[in-house]
């Protein structure tokens, strides 16, 4: 049987669930308005669908019986379509209106006000209601035998028939059953993933409060998200990582007009890194006990207590020989008492390819903080990176001219140790990239042309050098500047006229 199924809007999902269960027995239900072809009239549409219907099902609301509704312009194309609504229109109950209210085209025929189900009550009335009329048997008078054949024959027609709707009913019952549970998974589907979602977009906004040194914010989020007890392991890897920065990034930071010591921050970042610990293997667990070793230090420069780190580095190098954090650290740490043992650890660190700028860092921090002597090691680690392709920042850039240039190469001392650093070509080109000329077209600083000077001498290039020596000491002549200046530039001209080694300065 074609249907045609009238519903307010606010009823879809029950006109849904109404349509699927009509279409399980077979029948063709037209009941959705957005199923009409676009940019052909509305109307006429309706019309046509309402026409080419067998019967016209009416879902009662106030909302369907509301003046302009859709729902009474589709009951008056029924109208149109039966004069009389008895066996065509059945008008379903689904939210109480008084009798009174109802139009009197629907008033005219049984109504149905569902006591159960009211799906299946409504499949079961559309059952009774399209019953052709061909099935109904005329009433004849037999004779006596005649008639309890027909009533036995009635009657077991009527059990049949009985056991069929009710078995009917059960598979129906079944369907809407397993479409229910189906709704029900398809929810707690879309709940889960918009919670996950949610919680994705949380975990990127600490993510990039962490690398842009909001740390302290970026672990309370963190610490939000891993409170649940269903939290996914990336939210507890992700602030383990961002523990691990703020360990390497630690500032003494100012905030609410105080100063936030070593120890306050890694009482937040210690705790996370050692959660990590009791699960964690391998070169995780290494990078996580590597960080857990540096606070310890940090406190005890700090004053602030702290255990001996040592061991915990040589306990991550058991774990992953060749951890970049326990390298850098330990050679970091080390420079300064056994700089030959530190500058293996470097070296390691380096061959392992991972946050290779961070381990830049560690490196001309150790050489530029240990005294002249050590910090020809930093322009070995320049030269290095020039080689390799990697920029130096601009305070990696100053802070080398500063110690291992400019004024230190007044100093004998530093000299021969930047000297024994390099092969000369090596020290000449490192030195030409770092103290480039002035972009505004100037002349480069005297001492930065005398250390340039001394670097080509020391490559061989006597003349250029000679050039530039004389050059600096007509200017600072001319200026009546005396100093170690003058004096040195006079004795690296001597030692180009003689034909011997440069001399020391006293």
């Amino acid at each position: 049987m074609k249907l045609f199924l009238s519903y307010p809007s606010a009823e879809r999902p029950t006109a849904e669930r109404l349509a699927l269960a009509l279409e399980a027995e077979g029948h063709e239900v037209f009941f959705d308005r957005h199923d009409l072809p676009a940019g052909e009239p509305f109307h006429q549409r309706l019309r046509e669908a309402v026409a080419a219907a067998d019967a016209f099902v009416f879902l009662i609301t106030p909302a369907a019986l509301a003046t302009g509704s859709y729902t009474l312009a589709e009951l008056e194309l029924a109208q149109q379509r039966w004069r009389r609504p008895g066996g065509h229109v059945l008008p379903v109950m689904l939210q109480s209106v008084p009798v009174a209210l109802l139009p009197p085209y629907l008033a005219a025929v049984t109504l149905l006000q569902p006591q159960g189900e009211v799906v299946a009550e409504t499949v079961a009335a559309v059952a009774r209601l399209t019953q052709p009329a061909s099935n109904r048997r005329p009433a004849v008078w037999v004779g006596g035998a005649a008639l309890l054949v027909v009533a036995l024959t009635a009657g077991a027609w009527q059990w049949q028939a009985a056991a069929l709707a009710e078995k009917q009913a059960a598979k129906l019952a079944a369907k809407l059953a397993e479409n229910q549970r189906e709704n029900q998974r398809e929810e707690q589907r879309k709940t889960q993933a918009a919670r996950e979602q949610a919680v994705t977009a949380a975990a990127a906004t600490a993510t990039r409060l962490c690398q842009d040194g909001s740390h302290g914010p970026a672990m309370s989020r963190f610490a939000e998200l891993t409170a649940a007890p269903d939290a996914l392991a990336s939210l507890r890897g992700g602030h383990q990582d961002c523990a691990m920065r703020w360990v390497r990034e630690i500032r003494a930071q100012s905030g609410d007009g105080r100063r936030i010591t070593f120890g306050e921050q890694l009482d937040i970042a210690q705790p996370v890194l050692l959660r990590g610990l009791e699960t964690a293997q391998g070169a995780r667990a290494a990078d996580l006990r590597a960080h857990f070793a540096w606070g310890e230090r940090l406190r005890g420069r700090e004053g602030s207590g702290g255990s001996d780190p040592a061991p915990h580095w040589q306990r991550a190098l058991a774990e992953d020989p060749g951890n970049v954090f326990a390298h850098a650290m330990l050679g970091n740490a080390l420079f300064k008492a056994q700089a030959d043992v530190a500058r293996k650890h470097f070296a390691q660190a380096v061959v392992a390819g991972r946050e290779r700028a961070w381990v830049r860092v560690m490196q001309f921090g150790a050489a530029l903080g240990s005294g002249d002597a050590e910090s020809a090691y930093a322009v070995s680690v320049a030269d290095e990176m020039r080689r390799g392709g990697e920029p130096l920042s601009a305070n990696q850039q100053r802070r080398l001219n500063n110690h291992a240039f400019g004024t230190r190469l007044l100093n004998a001392e530093a000299r021969a140790a930047l000297f024994a650093e390099l092969p000369a070509d090596a020290l000449l080109a490192t030195h030409e990239a770092l103290v480039t000329p002035p972009s505004d077209g100037s002349t480069a600083s005297a001492i930065d042309r005398f250390g340039r000077a001394l670097l080509q001498a020391h490559a061989g290039q006597n003349e250029p050098a000679r050039a530039t020596l004389l050059a600096v000491h007509r200017e600072l002549t001319q200026a009546r500047q005396g100093g170690r200046l003058l004096d040195e530039t006079r004795r690296a001209l001597a030692a180009l006229d003689a034909p011997k080694a440069m001399p020391k300065s006293r």
